[in-house]
């Protein structure tokens, strides 16, 4: 219970805050590209922690690289309260993006040789992401929900001073080979597709309920929900097919972001809420499960797919910026809508591949027999 309890903590805190991010960038005077390009960097510097502290983790012990991600998150988050403009900003929500995605893999793969269900683990995640909303729409104030972020991350530091050493191999790997990213990019590649199109609605979300008349706490209501379903549906998703659930994500998400697009006012984005939900409880459990079952180095595994969605997320929020200026709401949407089945029809060509190149090794297997 201790380490979902810090799964729940940190979460809630990094959720909070974020929603109102665009809306408090717009505050300080930045353009609709602007508000994409502080996403981006948030994304960029996530996409190097991960994929920097993924192997460091299959290399070195778990415990202090928990300690350490949690710690140095809880400083950068106080940090936020003194941005005063669009750049102090976006250097602040950067080293946010850096310190938060330091201790992501080493936790998975922690309840991963604790013989834990990852996907129980991941649904605490969820629940904070659900409490971040509420306490977002109740609290309102942004400055107090960086300093609330801030506590709940030391107070998740606090926790894991008690977590155990656990007896796990050492591998010894190479910083900069790309076999693991090679040998499952079927799974990155979907996800990676797909969360581009997720992202940049997330970018123009809030904007785009406010115009369909949402005020800041029907925001956060409304974001709670895909959360809520999310704790639900993967705390009831051990032994179910991981790579149906990958291929479903994608096409439950284009579900979703078709409710959007169609919603004539924000109580209708409800229904796309719970589909969104569905479809990331499928694709992120399931690549995860895949990911950890399939290699040897499962922290490096994760690790990749954490930078994957921080690669996403940099060029999801520069074309959401991109398109809400140049376009408009409604062709972010459609944007989304493409991706998703875009992932879905590359995660199958990828199998396929795989699968065709299996039977043929098989094949010059049993010649040589």
């Amino acid at each position: 219970m201790r380490i979902n309890t810090i799964q729940l903590l940190t979460n809630t805190s990094h959720t909070m805050s974020n929603v109102f991010v665009p809306i408090f960038a717009a505050s300080l005077g930045a353009s609709f590209f602007e508000i994409g390009l502080i996403s981006a960097l948030f994304g960029l510097t996530s996409f190097i922690s991960s994929f920097i502290f993924g192997k460091a983790a299959d290399i070195n012990r778990l415990r202090p690289i928990v300690l350490i991600g949690l710690v140095v998150s809880g400083i950068a988050f106080l940090l936020q309260v003194f941005a005063y403009d669009a750049l102090s900003l976006a250097l602040s929500r950067a080293l946010v993006g850096f310190c938060i995605s330091i201790y992501p893999a080493a936790l998975t793969v922690y309840i991963y040789y604790q013989k834990g269900s990852i996907g129980k683990f991941t649904s605490y995640g969820s629940l904070g992401w659900m409490i971040g909303y509420l306490l977002a729409a109740v609290i309102e104030d942004v400055h107090f929900l960086f300093i609330l972020s801030s506590a709940f991350y030391f107070a998740a530091f606090l926790g894991a001073l008690k977590l155990k050493d656990i007896e796990k191999p050492s591998l010894k790997i190479s910083y900069f080979s790309v076999d693991t990213f090679y040998s499952n990019v079927g799974v990155y590649l979907s996800i990676f597709v797909r969360h581009i199109g997720a992202v940049a609605v997330w970018t123009i979300l809030p904007l785009y309920l406010v115009q369909l008349g949402a005020t800041n706490f029907w925001i956060g209501i409304i974001y709670a929900i895909n959360p809520l379903i999310q704790f639900i549906v993967m705390r009831r998703m051990d032994g179910l097919d991981n790579e149906w659930l990958v291929k479903w994500g994608c096409i439950t998400s284009a579900l979703a972001f078709t409710c959007y697009l169609l919603a004539p006012g924000f109580i209708y984005v409800i229904p796309g809420m719970i589909f969104v939900a569905f479809g990331w409880s499928f694709l992120y459990v399931g690549g995860n499960q895949l990911l950890v079952e399939r290699n040897a180095e499962k922290a490096t595994a994760t690790g990749i797919l954490n930078s994957v969605i921080a690669a996403a997320s940099i060029i999801g929020s520069i074309t959401g910026g991109v398109m809400l200026d140049q376009f408009g709401y409604k062709e972010t949407l459609i944007f989304a809508i493409v991706c998703s089945l875009s992932g879905m029809v590359f995660f199958k060509a990828k199998l396929s591949s795989s699968l065709m190149t299996n039977d043929k090794q098989q094949a010059g297997s049993s010649l040589k027999d």
